[in-house]
C-alpha cells in the first residue's frame, strides 16, 4: 500500500499545481479584465474631453486591481505593461506627487522593458512617461532611438516619435532629431490623416 502511494504522489502534486496554476490564472484574468476596462474608458473619456481626469478612489480601485492580477501571474510582460498605464494616469491630475513610497510610473515601464526588451511599445511608452515628468535627457532618447529600432512601423511607435519630436525641437541631440523626423516621414506615407493632425496640434517653431 506504501509501496503504491510513493508511486501515485507525484502525480497528486502535479495534478494539485496544475489545478493551483490554473485557479491563479483565471483569477489573473478577472482581475486583468476589470483594470483593462478602466484604461479603455478613461482613454474614450479623454479623447471625447481633453481635460478629462481619473477620479482618485477609482484610480486606486483600478491599482488594486492591477497588483492583484499581477501577484497571480507575477512577471507576466503583458501585466507589468498594464500596471504602468495605470500609473500613467496617477502624473496626470493633481494629487499625482501625493502618494510618496509607491512604485512610481517612470519605475513600472523599466520594469516591463526589463521583462521584454524587444517590445517597441513599453520603450516608447517610456519616453513619453519621462517627457510627462519633463526629463528631457539622455534616458529619454535613448529610449526614443531604441523604440525606432524595434519597431520604426508601429503606428504608435510612430505617432509618439512624430509628437515627441515636434514638441521638442530644437532641444534634442541632431542625430535623435534626424531619427524622429524620419519616422514621422513614415507616419505620413502610412496615415497622412493622423500626420496632418499631430502637424496642426505640434506645429514647427
Amino acid at each position: 500500500m506504501f509501496k503504491r502511494w510513493l508511486m501515485v504522489f507525484p502525480a497528486v502534486v502535479l495534478l494539485v499545481t496544475a489545478l493551483n496554476t490554473s485557479w491563479n490564472l483565471v483569477q489573473s484574468q478577472i482581475w486583468r479584465s476589470q483594470t483593462e476596462n478602466f484604461l479603455d474608458h478613461w482613454a474614450a473619456k479623454t479623447k471625447e474631453d481633453a481635460d478629462f481626469s481619473v477620479d482618485k478612489e477609482e484610480w486606486q480601485l483600478t491599482l488594486d486591481g492591477a497588483d492583484k492580477a499581477l501577484a497571480n501571474m507575477p512577471g507576466s510582460p503583458d501585466l507589468l505593461v498594464m500596471r504602468a498605464k495605470v500609473l500613467d494616469r496617477r502624473v496626470q491630475v493633481s494629487w499625482s506627487n501625493h502618494d510618496s513610497g509607491e512604485l512610481s510610473e517612470l519605475d513600472a515601464w523599466q520594469q516591463s522593458i526589463l521583462s521584454r526588451p524587444g517590445w517597441p511599445y513599453s520603450w516608447s511608452s517610456y519616453a513619453q512617461a519621462r517627457s510627462q515628468r519633463s526629463l528631457i535627457d539622455s534616458s529619454f532618447e535613448q529610449a526614443l532611438v531604441r523604440a525606432d529600432q524595434l519597431g520604426p512601423w508601429e503606428q504608435y511607435v510612430m505617432e509618439n516619435a512624430s509628437i515627441l519630436g515636434r514638441y521638442y525641437h530644437g532641444w534634442l541631440t541632431e542625430p535623435t532629431q534626424q531619427m524622429l523626423n524620419s519616422s514621422h516621414q513614415r507616419l505620413v506615407t502610412l496615415y497622412p490623416h493622423r500626420a496632418k493632425q499631430i502637424e496642426q496640434i505640434y506645429p514647427l517653431p
